[in-house]
């Protein structure tokens, strides 16, 4: 069905290749467990409150006011100013190295999803559109045993481009790049507001990736809605 309607495929990262909200998770918990100032401190309210830090901060970030350094060192001091933890400055980007790093060790490569890119790639033009820095972008793609089959020049990093998901230029940038229409191309992604919104403003169509079924929260509804990315296999 998708061969017939399209000439390219073009995907969202964080939380659609890999799950992401598990390994940031994963790496914020390790903080807590291995800081001595932070053993009174519960694993879910911290991680809540450096997520909803994190929420306020990025967007001076993607309107270039902070760098992705600065947000990460501010996030993680404000997250334990608000427990009453001091840490000097030093010590906060020590922690946000390790931070980092055990980050990126979680993402760990998934036999089915290598499966699917190498036999959807046979058929279609595939990307990545994804918001964040270059570096974490590359990374992600590496660790995940991606890169055979997105090269640099296929990952397109809102850093790089000077907008972000979900503003239409970033994904009218994607299909320039591959010189592609917008009718033919079919973005899939798992968030409704960057990755579907920002996709139909650009004029393509939509494949929304909902675990938990919830309903369209816009009168917007995508053209195809799953419960996991490996279940594209069922649309081919």
């Amino acid at each position: 069905m998708l061969k017939e309607k399209y000439d390219a495929l073009l995907f969202d990262l964080d939380d659609t290749l890999f799950n992401h909200s598990c390994c940031y998770k994963k790496a914020i918990k390790e903080i807590v467990k291995s800081h001595n100032g932070l053993g009174h401190v519960d694993e879910e309210l911290f991680i809540s409150t450096f997520l909803k830090i994190n929420q306020e901060l990025w967007k001076d970030f993607q309107s270039h006011k902070i760098s992705f350094r600065e947000l990460s060192l501010k996030r993680l001091r404000m997250t334990f100013n608000q427990f009453s933890v001091k840490a000097e400055n030093e010590e906060i980007e020590t922690i946000n190295e390790i931070y980092h790093g055990n980050y990126l060790k979680s993402i760990v490569p998934d036999l089915q999803i290598k499966q699917l890119i190498e036999q959807i790639k046979g058929s279609f033009k595939v990307g990545i559109v994804t918001n964040g820095t270059s570096y974490n972008a590359y990374k992600k793609v590496q660790r995940l045993e991606l890169n055979n089959f997105f090269k640099d020049d296929q990952i397109i990093v809102s850093e790089e481009i000077g907008y972000s998901k979900p503003q239409p230029q970033i994904f009218r940038h994607a299909l320039e790049l591959f010189r592609i229409t917008p009718e033919r191309t079919l973005f899939i992604g798992d968030n409704y507001y960057t990755d579907m919104c920002g996709a139909n403003r650009a004029g393509m169509d939509t494949l929304w990736i909902n675990p938990d079924e919830l309903k369209p929260p816009l009168d917007f509804n995508p053209a195809y809605i799953v419960k996991r990315v490996l279940d594209i296999e069922c649309l081919k």
